[in-house]
C-alpha cells in the first residue's frame, strides 16, 4: 500500500513541475504576443513595493 502512496506522490510532483514550466511557457508567449502588439505592460503596485529595507 505505502508504494502505491510514494508513486502517486512521485508522480503528483512530475506533474506539478510540468505544470508550472507550461505556465511559464505560456507567460513567455503572451509577453511576445504583448510586444508586438505594442501593447505596454502596466505593473501594479504592491505592498511590497514600499519595503522599508530598502531606505
Amino acid at each position: 500500500m505505502n508504494t502505491i502512496f510514494i508513486i502517486a506522490f512521485i508522480v503528483a510532483v512530475f506533474a506539478s513541475i510540468a505544470a508550472w514550466l507550461n505556465t511559464q511557457i505560456i507567460v513567455r508567449e503572451l509577453a511576445e504576443i504583448k510586444e508586438k502588439l505594442g501593447i505596454k505592460e502596466h505593473k501594479k503596485s504592491s505592498f511590497l513595493d514600499r519595503d522599508l529595507d530598502n531606505d
